[in-house]
């Protein structure tokens, strides 16, 4: 089921103030900051997470079968960039649908991409430092075919989209495993997990969020 981000005003923002750590390459895992090595302007050559994240992101990558490793992609994420990632997804859903008015092309994208916000009450998901973007690879750090890409546009991005059955082996695996650590899965993203912000708690049915958005300690 598609999101409704207006369900955010049903949940109470999130105080922790439990703080964001680094999520370096570790015995757990691979961390690949995605953006940074894409050469995107601004962004961060380090994974950041809330501490609690990290924890269950150790359970998560314990909880995988053997030659499966998990790979972090992208964790706290800065207004700035989210506006540009934002920007980026609404201008190729519009390129891709020019028939289409506005308010269909931001339904599209919402679907892939959150509005940039740090409202306390409905914050981008990645500026609280509960969101986690990840992917396998098998245990010589090869990324695998996940049967979609990363932040793909589309129907494939789906987590439970039609897709080849080694990927869709690989996508149940990866669901599993973060599931058992206590995150949740955005349906339209295969690789987005959410752990103490208000996405978790609506699809957790909880009345509050832990985490609402947070700024980088060298910030």
């Amino acid at each position: 089921m598609a999101l409704d981000w207006d369900v955010a005003r049903y949940i109470s923002a999130g105080t922790s103030d439990e703080p964001l750590v680094p999520a370096v390459t570790c015995e757990h895992w691979i961390a690949a900051p995605i953006y940074f090595q894409n050469g995107l302007v601004d962004a961060l050559p380090e994974i950041w997470v809330r501490k609690g994240v990290y924890g269950r992101l150790v359970t998560a990558a314990k909880a995988l079968p053997p030659g499966y490793r998990l790979v972090l992609l992208d964790g706290w994420r800065p207004k700035n960039i989210q506006q540009f990632l934002f920007d980026n997804v609404r201008r190729e859903i519009a390129l891709e649908n020019p028939s289409l008015p506005d308010a269909e092309i931001d339904r599209i994208t919402l679907l892939y991409a959150a509005r940039p916000s740090d409202d306390p009450v409905c914050p981008s998901p990645h500026i609280t430092g509960g969101a986690i973007d990840v992917t396998l690879s098998d245990e010589n750090g090869t990324i695998l075919d996940m049967g979609g890409a990363f932040d793909e546009a589309s129907e494939r991005s789906w987590t439970t989209a039609k897709v080849p059955a080694a990927a869709a082996e690989r996508r149940q695996h990866l669901l599993t495993a973060m599931r058992h650590a206590g995150f949740t899965n955005l349906p339209s993203e295969w690789w987005h997990f959410d752990y103490g912000n208000w996405l978790w708690a609506w699809y957790r049915k909880q009345p509050s969020a832990l985490f609402g958005p947070i700024l980088r300690p060298s910030d």
